[in-house]
């Protein structure tokens, strides 16, 4: 009787406990996402790549590459499979056998302590909607709703499109998201040329990538890595042979790329630019103009140079105590050293990324206006920033001085490379771009090229360099302009005056052209991008500010034949979708699309799409004359690089702003120094002894990469040489003479002038 009431209290509770248990798992269920995994798309990231579609940065901090699954290597999924859920094809959302044995092998691996590989009991179904369904909770409730969910999806979904999902949602460690950028940022190499052991290595990171990261325990990501691939074996995927081949060898990953997850001028001016404010919903795949090779010259180009010449006006204040100060302020150019021996004859530094041991030369080390030598400024166990400059070590410090580079292709407007400043940690401000400086000297080539345009000035035209005062309005002084030299130099021809940047040359030619017409013209080359009032006679000489991006892209028009390029950053921009956003094109062809139906073919007919603004004569002649001014004028310190240079250099009233633009057969390549609040840059400086070294480095460097040696300038047809005296102007064949460009016009114009002067001379 007992034995009965016992049995029937039992039968209650266990039907009182079945009814709480499907009441809970009812509730439960009404609280179940949508299992829906057909709407999910792991969201991709912005990507922006140089011209050659090399990874330059991320938009934000994950890093995820989609591939569907057909496109997955098979031992990628053999490896993953091997390693978190070897009955995957087989079952139906969860393994039950599994759960025991991992239960039963984790119970061997703690009671033995040899062995840290912990088997999971979670299916990858589970783990899948773990991840993109649920949290990560430990509790009962939420590994019930995985259950579920689990089971709805394979009921609804295959296989393959389960892993598919899987291996480009789950996180493998180094901010990789998939198994294609996982790919990347541990082998630097594309999924699809990894070899077994390395999908294996991948295969055993969502267990815990921190877990398995070689340089924090390699005996441990060891273990798990050849755990992977003995599973592999087990499960017939690879051979006996293989493994233990595989098995033995090591893992090598590459290097961290931190800096593409770092943004810098570049990469700011081009999210600016394109002005989508969407990027952290929807990716997009943004394909810019960058030459990186061209970049990284420019960067190093700009801080070595400014670094050097800084010496001569700032004393030694860059030694640091701890290497943990310097380390903040590190950049990609320049190596941290620690000062180990000074002696009377040595002063050796120890690199500290490389432990390479070299000697500091005390004679290229000289410091300040007083030349202190290495032995007054450095210490034992000091820290400091060193560059290496064609094989020689120099001390160098942060700057005070700051300058910007942009290099652009004159013929469609590419931004091929754009350095906004020395640092970008230490400020943001791009002075490529947001800078307005006066361009002083640098305006000089438009006004001489509205001259030729107007045919009011021959190239040989001569113009007396004197001095003038000018009346500038009621309640202004009257101004007296003089030449950078305090001299006057007599009769100039037109093309010395430029050459030499003669200044009272330029205000006569600009005031014979008139204050309005020159701006009418600087208005049509869309020389300034502010607007401002322009009828001073100082703006002859470049009092009215502009920013190096907008000078450097009107250059251009004296290398393309005379047009007006826009300046982009951006070839292309495709959506994650694979929709093409953007995609610039410099020019219109006409004709070049026709069919079988058409009556009849008509050659196609490619035009630019950009504006002239000046004649290609026009545009060559003033060339001509800037390629003078690097073998005669203010730029001849090139004279020794073989290689076609015409340059013009910039300087500013006391010497607060200083410029080169130096035109190449490829480039126009702009470079401005200053400091971000104006000041004296050093007396008597000028953007010949400052500015132009820094072009002088990117074009040297730039030409031992690469086999530019045989560009020319392009002479447009109908140009005709003549034999000019430098001095006087006239077409002859004696001494001091050069060759000069006209069209057939200009040479009318000058048999006119000769007539003229020969009857006058008669009578």
């Amino acid at each position: 009787m007992k034995l009965f009431k016992y049995l029937q209290y039992i039968f209650i509770l266990f039907i009182l406990g079945t009814s709480i248990v499907i009441l809970y798992i009812w509730n439960i269920q009404q609280e179940l996402p949508d299992h829906n995994i057909s709407k999910y798309f792991p969201n991709e990231i912005t990507k922006i790549y140089d011209e050659k579609y090399e990874l330059m940065y991320h938009v934000g901090n994950r890093d995820r590459f989609y591939l569907d699954y057909k496109d997955i290597p098979k031992n990628m999924i053999n490896a993953i499979i091997s390693a978190e859920d070897k009955t995957f094809f087989q079952h139906q959302g969860f393994d039950l056998k599994g759960i025991v044995n991992a239960f039963i092998i984790n119970l061997k691996n703690i009671y033995s302590k040899n062995n840290n590989n912990y088997v999971g009991a979670s299916t990858i179904t589970q783990q899948l909607v773990k991840n993109i369904l649920l949290n990560k909770d430990q509790t009962i409730s939420r590994k019930i709703k995985e259950l579920i969910l689990s089971l709805r999806i394979e009921q609804d979904y295959s296989k393959e499109f389960i892993i598919e999902l899987y291996l480009n949602e789950i996180y493998f460690g180094r901010r990789s998201y998939g198994i294609a950028s996982a790919s990347f940022n541990y082998f630097d190499k594309s999924i699809f040329d990894l070899d077994i052991h390395e999908y294996a290595y991948l295969a055993a990171l969502p267990k815990g990538p921190n877990n398995y990261d070689p340089k924090k325990n390699y005996k441990r990501a060891l273990d798990r890595r050849n755990y992977v691939l003995k599973q592999m074996e087990m499960n017939q995927y690879i051979s006996s042979n293989q493994y233990e081949y595989y098995s033995n060898l090591s893992i090598e990953l590459s290097q961290r790329n931190i800096k593409k997850y770092r943004s810098d001028y570049k990469t700011d001016f081009i999210l600016n630019y394109l002005n989508l404010n969407s990027f952290n919903k929807n990716a997009f795949y943004i394909q810019s103009t960058i030459d990186q090779k061209l970049q990284k010259i420019s960067e190093k180009s700009l801080i070595d140079n400014l670094a050097l010449f800084e010496r001569k006006y700032r004393n030694w204040a860059g030694s640091f105590k701890n290497l943990e100060d310097i380390s903040k302020l590190a950049n990609e150019h320049w190596d941290i050293a620690k000062v180990i021996n000074i002696n009377n004859n040595l002063i050796e530094l120890s690199i500290i990324n490389t432990n390479e041991i070299i000697s500091l030369d005390k004679n290229l080390n000289l410091y300040g206006p007083k030349k202190v030598t290495p032995y007054n400024y450095l210490n034992l166990n000091d820290f400091l920033f060193i560059t290496n400059i064609d094989g020689l070590y120099y001390a160098v410090q942060l700057h005070k001085i700051n300058g910007s580079v942009v290099i652009l292709d004159p013929f469609n407007g590419d931004i091929v490379s754009m350095v906004g400043g020395v640092s970008y940690n230490e400020s943001s401000f791009n002075r490529a771009t947001q800078a307005y400086r006066q361009p002083g000297s640098s305006i000089k080539p438009f006004i001489y090229a509205q001259a030729l345009e107007t045919e009011k000035y021959l190239p040989n035209t001569l113009i007396l360099d004197s001095n003038i005062s000018l009346d500038q309005g009621k309640n202004l002084p009257v101004w007296v302009p003089k030449n950078y030299s305090n001299k006057s130099y007599g009769e100039l021809t037109f093309r010395k005056a430029l050459e030499t940047s003669n200044n009272l040359v330029t205000l006569k030619i600009g005031l014979d052209l008139g204050l309005n017409s020159v701006n009418n013209f600087l208005d049509k080359i869309d020389f300034y991008q502010k607007n401002t009032n322009t009828e001073i006679y100082s703006n002859l000489l470049g009092t009215v500010e502009n920013n190096l991006l907008s000078i450097t892209k009107s250059y251009s028009i004296f290398l393309n034949g005379g047009y007006i390029v826009e300046p982009s950053i951006i070839k292309k921009v495709v959506s994650n979708d694979g929709e093409l956003i953007i995609n610039n094109e410099y020019f219109k062809c006409d004709y070049c699309s026709f069919s079988i139906n058409d009556r009849s073919y008509r050659k196609p007919i490619i035009k630019s799409q950009n504006e002239k603004v000046i004649s290609p004569q026009t545009s060559f002649q003033i060339l001509n004359i800037l390629e003078g001014a690097v073998k005669r004028g203010t730029a001849k310190s090139l004279n020794e690089i073989n290689y076609p240079i015409a340059g013009k250099t910039g300087t500013t009233n006391e010497s607060k702003d200083l410029w080169f633009f130096g035109l190449t057969p490829r480039y126009v390549i702009g470079v401005y120094v200053g400091y971000d609040t104006p000041a004296t840059i050093g007396y008597r400086e000028t953007g010949s002894s400052v500015a132009l070294p820094i072009f002088k480095t990117i074009i040297e460097k730039h030409l031992l990469n690469n086999n530019d040696i045989n560009d020319k300038f392009l002479v447009p047809s109908d140009l005709i040489v003549k034999n000019v005296n430098i001095n006087n102007g006239k077409v002859s064949d004696g001494q001091n003479t050069i060759i000069d460009y006209f069209t057939k016009d200009q040479l009318d114009i000058l048999d006119d002038i000769n007539k003229i002067e020969s009857i006058g001379g008669i009578n």
